[in-house]
């Protein structure tokens, strides 16, 4: 009688972690098209999973949020895991659904005179913390030679990003899509983008909780086929992910289709992500983003690449 009600206590707490919506942290950027096409065109449903969305706004937060379990996933880059691994190591990327080497975009007041990066040095320069757009403005400046201590820096948010500019509380900063665009487009010719060098190839990826992860394998496995879904969705039906992008982040399409195809949709786990993280590592205890006194972590054991490798054996070269 004991086993008998141990085995339906069991099954009862199962159907109930069923019964209850994964939820997931989603960016609002195009970088989440994946998340948003698997939404609306029902691949979710498909694969037999429920998930609700908390919508955040850029992926240092959507981690933040599920770090402070809010969400059971998040989507970001990869830098806010590695900020975020010096003092925990409770979740891990299960795969990336997107790379793109420019979609962070350097937006100057036409009145500065910024018209290439070497005339960055001792301008007030904005940027978001904690993301890759802090990591790509470290970048630019250092490889123009500019000691990063000659600029002034200012913390904004992406809220706070077209008014930073259109008040002159800063020069140029650095922001990611739609905002640029949209800044572009409402700030016209009293702005102008900085021609930088694609310095750093980003990542988008779904990142989880290591309870998730162990209590429900088989609906996060789910997830990872929707998305196989719906990156394959959007190469063959490019003009319907370009118009579903547009209405989802409220921009014209016009702006969506001058940015596409920067974008490569599709699923992978590989050893350059693990060389990039470790390069950020560095850059953040040599920066004094984090503390230098704590071990840098082994990545490996931030990346879990087994619902991928069900998915989509071939998207996993981690050797």
């Amino acid at each position: 009688m004991v086993r008998i009600a141990l085995f339906f206590s069991f099954l009862l707490v199962s159907l109930a972690a069923q019964a209850t919506p994964l939820r997931i942290g989603v960016s609002e950027t195009i970088l989440s098209l994946p998340l948003f096409i698997a939404e609306a065109e029902g691949f979710f449903q498909k694969r037999g999973v429920s998930v609700e969305f908390v919508q955040c706004v850029g992926g240092n937060r959507c981690v933040k949020n599920m770090l402070d379990g809010q969400s059971d996933l998040a989507t970001a880059t990869e830098l806010p895991v590695v900020f975020n691994s010096f003092t925990r190591n409770d979740f891990a990327i299960l795969t990336s659904f997107v790379s793109v080497s420019n979609d962070v975009k350097v937006v100057a007041r036409t009145e500065s005179k910024i018209t290439e990066p070497g005339k960055l040095r001792d301008k007030t320069l904005g940027y978001v913390k904690g993301g890759a757009r802090q990591y790509v403005l470290d970048l630019v400046l250092v490889y123009n030679g500019i000691d990063p201590n000659t600029v002034k820096l200012k913390a904004i948010t992406p809220e706070t990003a077209l008014a930073a500019l259109a008040n002159k509380e800063v020069d140029a900063l650095s922001i990611w899509e739609p905002f640029a665009s949209r800044i572009e487009l409402e700030l016209g010719a009293d702005v102008q983008l900085v021609p930088i060098p694609k310095l750093y190839t980003e990542t988008f990826n779904l990142i989880g909780m290591q309870r998730a992860i162990k209590n429900r394998p088989q609906e996060l496995e789910r997830v990872v086929h929707a998305l196989k879904d719906s990156t394959q969705f959007i190469q063959t039906h490019p003009e319907r992910a370009r118009a579903l992008a547009a209405r989802r982040l409220n921009v014209p399409v016009v702006l969506i289709d001058k940015i596409f195809d920067d974008y490569r949709f599709r699923l992978s786990l590989n050893r350059s992500l693990l060389r990039t993280m470790e390069g950020q590592a560095r850059w953040a205890v040599r920066e004094g983003h984090v503390n230098a006194n704590l071990p840098q972590p082994n990545y490996s054991n931030y990346l879990y690449p087994a619902f991928l490798k069900a998915v989509d054996s071939g998207a996993v070269s981690l050797q």
